[in-house]
């Protein structure tokens, strides 16, 4: 039920930015010599359809409670990251308040 879609909302929480470990390359040579690869991940809610919708974003998005979003993205079940009920992974959000607007490339 991967549907796309446009909302427009109120933040319900600030956003999480956590930084997410991806990737490992490494070669073992006595100690193992390597680098990690990761990427940043917004984690905010917003109040949708008289429900708490969780929103995804892959990069850095600042919300603060409150601000008047528009998201497009994804509408999918969130069972597979424990999350009871929908979420939506989020590729365009633009802060109405603010003027911002973060857009996956």
């Amino acid at each position: 039920m991967d549907e796309e879609e446009t909302i427009e909302a109120y933040a319900v929480t600030d956003s999480n930015i956590v930084n997410r470990l991806t990737s490992f390359l490494g070669i073992p040579f006595i100690i193992v010599f390597g680098w990690l690869n990761n990427k940043y991940v917004s984690v905010f809610s917003v109040e949708h359809n008289d429900h708490r919708l969780v929103v995804l974003y892959s990069g850095i998005c600042p919300v603060i409670k409150n601000d008047r979003l528009r998201i497009t993205g994804k509408m999918s079940h969130g069972g597979k990251i424990g999350v009871y009920g929908m979420i939506m992974t989020a590729y365009n959000i633009e802060n109405l308040d603010t003027g911002d607007i973060y857009e996956k490339i």
